[in-house]
């Protein structure tokens, strides 16, 4: 029962101040972080804007329609060898002698081939008219302008039939799919230059908090640099998307909202870093309400990161992160991903890392999803696994740069030992 949610029909406010002091949702039980993940995404409205861009700019973007095949892939049948095309048939015995009547290179056509003929061909070569089957030079012994094959031979041996790999009409591209490599190398095949993409999403970021100063300003007493905000719009940036400085806004709701409300109308999501909690100087469900947002207060079985404020304002949408840098970035990986995945209507499925095993011993209580900082590394014997660096701590950034990526470590696990499976998630994949 998704209770503590606010519905159009209901008072901003209202729903939000009772999500913020703790309300039915939050005293049943924390929430799974799927769960969580899909609660933050169902507050998002798909972008609408459509781009044409250059398929050489089309990495990282997403497809904003199905992309149809144009041609048949390979276009004509060929050869899938270096050899000599020839007619097969039913088969052609060992010791067959044939005289080579043509040679055929890639890019090139050739004359037909009778029976008792081959004819000299290399690899992506379309198979000359009259033959079926090419043999593999090396199991051919050539003199004097003919060829003894030297194994049986058979009809479709080593070709490469016409739309082997695609045969159109067919689909080879859903609508939201996330473009890498490899689907620019299969639609550049297509002789497609364009492809119409989602608009990248504009996405802000807001930091938070009396004690922060901006890097290159004196520290006061008390105070601390804010990091936040510029890791979260380089994830942000990495990821494709537009990332846009929201600022620095102190602990007070009311100028909190001011800038939630300010930034509203030009970009697709916002996220706030500090104030994320229940406590009496979290401010983020409070600013969310007078901004005249709607959203809801998640306490999420996660470590770091137990609590986040998600929702939108207008067709903008929102989400509030813990204030510690550790969590910060855990909460973006999961909560900030299945919203912006949500924006460009790709599939919202959360990334389950790598199998991995752990060279580590490691406490801990069970009863959240746990993340923590870990290298690669190999025991004695060898073999590959990961060794957790501590207990990292949701506001140390040093683990973070030593490390080679998260190890995740399941709600129920009461404690790591050396050769537990964990998932591993690489900070190359995340960064």
């Amino acid at each position: 029962m998704r209770t503590g949610l606010m519905t159009e029909q209901r008072a901003p406010d209202e729903s939000l101040r009772a999500a913020h002091a703790g309300g039915r949702a939050n005293m049943t039980g924390l929430l799974s972080v799927d769960e969580a993940c899909a609660r933050a995404a169902s507050f998002v409205r798909p972008i609408t804007g459509v781009e044409t861009v250059s398929l050489a700019a089309a990495v990282g973007r997403v497809l904003a329609a199905p992309l149809m095949a144009r041609i048949a892939i390979p276009p004509f049948t060929q050869s899938a060898m270096d050899g000599y095309a020839m007619r097969a048939g039913q088969g052609l015995a060992e010791a067959t002698r044939l005289a080579v009547a043509d040679r055929i290179a890639a890019g090139h056509g050739g004359r037909a081939v009778a029976e008792g003929e081959a004819a000299r061909i290399f690899t992506g070569a379309p198979l000359p008219p009259g033959t079926d089957a090419v043999i593999m030079q090396e199991h051919v012994r050539r003199d004097a302008g003919m060829i003894t094959i030297g194994r049986e031979i058979r009809a479709g041996d080593n070709v490469r039939p016409r739309g082997e790999d695609i045969d159109p009409p067919e689909s080879i591209l859903d609508q939201g799919t996330g473009l890498d490599a490899r689907h620019i190398g299969l639609i550049a095949a297509q002789g497609y230059r364009e492809v119409d993409l989602v608009r990248r999403p504009v996405i802000a970021v807001v930091s938070t908090g009396d004690e922060l100063r901006q890097p290159g300003e004196d520290l006061a007493p008390a105070s601390i640099y804010d990091s936040n905000r510029l890791m979260l719009l380089a994830l942000i940036s990495a990821a494709g998307f537009v990332a846009e400085d929201g600022g620095w806004v102190p602990d007070r709701s009311d100028a909190i909202a001011d800038r939630l409300t300010s930034l509203a109308g030009r970009c697709d999501l916002i996220v706030t870093t500090g104030g994320a909690s229940a406590g009496e100087e979290d401010h983020s469900a409070a600013a969310l309400s007078l901004a005249s947002g709607i959203g809801e207060a998640l306490k999420i079985a996660l470590k770091p990161g137990k609590p986040a404020v998600v929702g939108r304002i207008g067709a903008t949408g929102y989400l509030g992160l813990p204030g510690n840098p550790v969590a910060s970035m855990v909460s973006w990986m999961l909560l900030g991903r299945a919203m912006a995945s949500a924006l460009v209507g790709a599939r919202p499925q959360r990334d389950r890392g790598y199998p991995v095993r752990s060279l580590s011993w490691f406490r801990r209580r069970p009863g959240r999803i746990e993340f923590v900082p870990a290298i690669l590394a190999s025991d004695e014997q060898g073999r590959a696994g990961i060794e957790i660096l501590g207990r990292g701590g949701s506001a140390r950034l040093r683990p973070l740069v030593i490390a080679d990526g998260f190890a995740e470590i399941a709600a129920g696990n009461e404690g790591v030992a050396p050769g537990d499976e964990l998932r591993f998630h690489p900070f190359r994949s995340i960064l």
